[in-house]
Formats: structure tokens, sequence, C-alpha cells
């Protein structure tokens, strides 16, 4: 039985055989990859395997196809990002962190964590007075927060080997 026999989805309900794994791996790798070419990656006619790229989609595994934008390079913008911390955290703190959050476009991503911080965040600013302008809602709440200006990038999501981080082997 191989790595990639059977894994289970995080959903518990839907199983994902080797077949799916190495499509979704295939996508992962190259969104724009002819279905095709898809099909003889992963040794399936096209039918079948346009079959379960749908079911894939329908069930979540898929959420989207994109291109890969250079913002920085595009806008000429600088990436941060910044750990937050709510003083008196309560739900209804977290909400209103969040309704300010979901209103500042440059804030591109933030992930609630556990610990001692509440939040990540993943800010594009055009320059450090920018960047103050954009957090400044943010000060309207008592939380404490420290900035981390990135300077290279060195692996994205992109980069990961998505058929070895479902390998039920993976260590």
């Amino acid at each position: 039985m191989g790595a990639l026999q059977n894994v289970v989805a995080l959903s518990g309900r839907t199983r994902l055989d080797r077949i799916d794994v190495k499509i979704l791996a295939a996508l992962h790798e190259n969104g724009r990859i002819t279905k095709v070419d898809l099909s003889d990656a992963v040794g399936l006619s096209a039918t079948p395997c346009c079959a379960r790229i749908s079911r894939l989609e329908s069930e979540g595994f898929i959420r989207g196809y994109h291109a890969d934008v250079d913002v920085e390079r595009l806008a000429g913008m600088s990436r941060f990002l910044v750990t937050v911390s709510i003083k008196e955290y309560t739900p209804e703190m977290a909400r209103r962190f969040e309704e300010i959050i979901a209103r500042i476009p440059f804030v591109v991503e933030c992930d609630a964590v556990f610990g001692s911080i509440d939040y990540v965040l993943q800010i594009y600013a055009r320059s450090i007075e920018h960047y103050h302008e954009i957090v400044k809602p943010m000060l309207e709440m008592e939380i404490d927060y420290t900035t981390y200006p990135v300077s290279r990038a060195l692996r994205t999501r992109k980069d990961a080997p998505l058929a070895q981080l479902l390998s039920p082997r993976a260590a």
C-alpha cells in the first residue's frame, strides 16, 4: 500500500484516494494545466478526471483558481506582518476587531491564532506613513501589536509540496 493510498479529508466524511491527491497536487503546482495534460499526469481519461475535478470543487477542496500576482512589484508596496493581542479579550472585542479589519483593504490576510497573541495580519503599504494610516483604525481598540517588515519571501503556500503534506507518512 503506497503512502498516498488513502487520505482522510479533514471533514472526516470524505475520503480522498491517491488519484484525488494527484489531481490536487498537480493543480496546486500548475492551476493552468490543461485537462488533457492533467488526465495524463494522473492516469485517467479526460471524462472521469473532469468529474473528479468537479467533485473536488463542489466539496470545497478546490477553492478557486488564480494568478499569483506580484503585488509588491506591481503596486510598489511593501509587506508587513503584524501580530495583534487584544488587551481585554472578549468575544465581543474580537468581533469588533474583526469588523475593523474587514473594512481595511490593505489587510490582505488575517488569521486568528491561539497563544499569547490573538491575530496575525499581512498588510501591504506604500510607505511607513501609509502603514500607519492603515493601522490607525485598529488603534481605536486597546491592543498590543508588533510590526515585522518583510525583507523577502523564502517560501509561500504555493511552494508547499501538497502530495507530501497529504501523505499519511509525512513527518
